[in-house]
């Protein structure tokens, strides 16, 4: 399946001898979305499990993880026919223990391929205009391969051609906004004051929530 739309398109087709799909479910907007086309993607008399992995930094910790059990439900609700397994939860510092996570999950066979909803960096006038260059993440100039392998198999990133413009627009034309964007976090809770530094609100300086303000034209939560 691709979906198109004036951002780019992304081919979302899952060969089907995959049967066990470990998503890397960060609760952001990239993440949830990813799942939800999969769903639709993924007839579910495929009999295909998808085993969802959460890991949960120290300073959008508890918050992250209750905002994305909410869409993970969410998930189990709207597409019942499907089998989405127990979630996978890690406390972690950096996103390489999330990824060392899943490498054991595959290479014990837990799982047969894993997914990552890892976006592009916009072009570079658009990062200019949203005070983004300041902190450019140099993996997300991708070299255009969706499906790679290391050492513990095959792994898949569909939006690693598409910046976060082409996800925002997506919810849109989808109708996403309402039941999902409310419950995703982008913010890293880059607080001025220790006891800012846990709040639900976005602090809205970060780079994170420069690139969602930049696609969506709003932060976390600020859909009504």
């Amino acid at each position: 399946m691709i979906i198109k739309n004036e951002f780019g398109s992304v081919d979302m087709s899952i060969p089907e001898n995959y049967h066990d799909i470990l998503i890397s479910f960060s609760g952001g907007a990239d993440s949830t979305l990813m799942f939800w086309l999969l769903l639709n993607t993924i007839p579910a008399d495929r009999n295909v499990k998808f085993h969802p992995l959460t890991g949960v930094t120290p300073h959008k910790g508890k918050f992250k993880l209750f905002t994305s059990q909410a869409n993970l439900d969410n998930l189990i609700d709207d597409f019942p026919e499907h089998k989405i397994a127990k979630r996978h939860i890690i406390y972690n510092d950096t996103q390489i223990e999330v990824g060392d996570c899943a490498i054991d999950l595959q290479k014990n066979g837990t799982v047969d391929m894993r997914m990552f909803g890892l976006t592009k960096n916009p072009p570079h006038d658009v990062m200019a205009t949203h005070d983004l260059l300041y902190k450019r993440i140099e993996e997300r100039d991708n070299d255009g391969k969706c499906w790679r392998t290391d050492v513990a198999g095959i792994f898949f990133e569909p939006f690693i051609n598409v910046d976060k413009r082409w996800v925002a627009q997506c919810y849109l034309d989808f109708g996403l906004m309402g039941r999902y964007y409310n419950n995703t976090i982008s913010c890293e809770r880059l607080r001025d004051t220790p006891d800012m530094l846990h709040s639900e609100e976005p602090c809205g300086h970060c780079w994170w929530c420069r690139e969602k303000k930049m696609a969506f034209g709003i932060l976390d939560g600020q859909y009504e």
